[in-house]
């Protein structure tokens, strides 16, 4: 009974104020995004234009112009007793620069991912490209909150 009431009150109170999930906006953004320029990983640089094309508004009037460089390394994170390699760190650092209604932010972006070596150079080689993949989605969904969070 008591749950019930406590409930209540809390549904009453979250419907009556102006409560708003973080990211309930995440795909509401009133901008064309145009892409002016990137360097840096092609893969991971197609992937974060991809995702930032998809989210884009065409018929917008206003004009959000993006350029970034990202930088992807490998780096050995730990080796066994025998001096063989085990676990990889993965890191993408990326360097973003807004420019919007006369006003210029630059900001940063860093994602990293640990993972064990393979025996199969093969799978190894493709689970790498599906990390590449999840931290430039993880990228591009902070850029895209973050341009809907900032009007």
């Amino acid at each position: 009974m008591i749950k019930k009431i406590f409930f209540i009150i809390l549904f009453l109170n979250l419907n009556h104020c102006d409560y708003k999930p973080v990211y309930s906006n995440q795909n509401k953004i009133n901008y064309k995004i145009v892409i002016t320029s990137s360097s840096g990983d092609k893969d991971i640089n197609n992937l974060i234009a991809t995702n930032l094309k998809r989210s884009s508004n065409k018929n917008s009037d206003k004009i959000v112009n993006i350029s970034f460089d990202t930088k992807y390394t490998r780096n050995i994170l730990a080796k066994n007793s025998a001096g063989s390699i085990t676990d990889y760190q993965t890191e993408v650092l990326t360097k973003i620069i807004i420019e919007k209604e006369n006003n210029s932010e630059s900001f940063s972006i860093n994602e990293k991912f640990n993972f064990k070596k393979m025996t199969d150079k093969y799978e190894e080689k493709n689970y790498e490209k599906n990390i590449k993949k999840n931290l430039a989605n993880s990228i591009s969904q902070k850029l895209i909150l973050r341009l809907a969070v900032t009007k």
